[in-house]
């Protein structure tokens, strides 16, 4: 036999919006640029100016070089930037399309030539593929990743397993607080030791995993924009646990409005049958009714151009599934003679 039950789940409204003011720096976690400029001769230049503009907020800071030609521009929002560089007696330098993220330092290093502060020289902004100023393991899962890659229930934090040394983890308790969620170990910690960070404010459950809703999944895609994990040689900022350090980058909204609207349906239509499922002529078995909808839409755009913006997310769930039970009933000889001994 099969009962039937019916759910009607609402994963959540999620409102994530980034206000900015002029003068405030974004929301942790960030990214950090840095670097030396130099002349010619390779010669420092100290006193050089280097600003960076967001290509998505406008967003602009700016700092100056060291008495060694040292510059670093630290809590930066991740995102695209052009970077320029200028000094008196100097042609200034702008290098451009320069992609941060999430908890990455990019050295950017300049080499201005002599001329007229008027002329800029404009280049393709190139740095480092080796990380080179941190030692930690890891890697990030970033916007094109999140975006493209099949999700069976659109629960970003199954993009974990990307990186090597993670493994899930399987509980064989149906009733245990701990069967809800993904769990997983890194690199042999216990399930308990991972550290999850959504915007810098920890997500994790009261029990002390991965914090999820009722349906036993987080925040879904259309929320979130990267998201980094270091396994191992934490750098000293982060700490309270001793396995995985995952620092999430939720959306926000940019000078340009944009936005999704999608639905995922998944059915019984090509499912097998259950051993135990009922089947009553070999061409018409049975199944247990199982219908899914998952649903949503996102939702950004500027409400002050290069200074406030807004990002408006917002994902439902609705599941009707069949579950197939096994029963122990007594057999007929015993129910014969439970009637007998009640007679009697």
């Amino acid at each position: 036999m099969f009962t039937r039950m019916s759910t009607r789940l609402t994963v959540g409204i999620v409102v994530l919006a980034a206000l900015r003011a002029s003068f405030a720096l974004a929301q942790l976690p960030t990214a950090a640029i840095s670097g030396i400029i130099r002349d010619s001769s390779a010669a420092a230049i100290p006193g050089a100016a280097v600003t960076a503009t967001n290509r998505e907020t406008g967003l602009a800071r700016t700092t100056h070089t060291s008495g060694e030609g040292y510059y670093k521009l630290a809590a930066m929002p991740v995102g695209v930037y052009d970077v320029k560089s200028e000094a008196p007696a100097f042609r200034a330098e702008v290098k451009q399309a320069l992609r941060l993220e999430v908890g990455q330092e990019a050295v950017l290093n300049f080499t201005l030539a002599v001329g007229s502060i008027q002329e800029t020289v404009t280049v393709t902004a190139d740095a480092a593929l080796v990380e080179t100023t941190s030692g930690s393991l890891g890697g990030v899962v970033n916007e094109e990743r999140v975006a493209d890659l099949p999700l069976n229930g659109r629960n970003f934090n199954q993009l974990v397993f990307l990186q090597p040394g993670i493994t899930a983890y399987r509980t064989n308790s149906a009733t245990s607080t701990l069967a809800v969620g993904l769990l997983f170990s890194s690199n042999g910690a216990p399930i308990r030791s991972n550290a999850i960070l959504l915007d810098g404010a920890s997500i994790l459950a009261a029990s002390g995993v991965t914090g999820v809703s009722v349906t036993g999944s987080m925040l879904g895609v259309e929320g979130i924009r990267e998201f980094r994990v270091i396994t191992n040689s934490f750098p000293a900022e982060y700490g309270m646990s001793m396995g995985s350090q995952m620092t999430i980058v939720s959306k926000n909204g940019t000078n340009e409005f944009h936005g999704s609207l999608f639905e995922f349906v998944r059915n019984s239509a090509l499912d097998a049958r259950n051993f135990f499922d009922r089947k009553t002529v070999p061409s018409n078995p049975r199944l247990p009714a199982f219908r899914r909808n998952n649903f949503g839409s996102a939702l950004g755009g500027p409400l002050r151009r290069d200074r406030s913006f807004f990002f408006l997310t917002y994902e439902g769930l609705r599941e009707r599934l069949g579950v197939t039970q096994v029963l122990n009933v007594p057999t007929a000889a015993c129910q014969s003679r439970v009637n007998r001994l009640t007679t009697w």
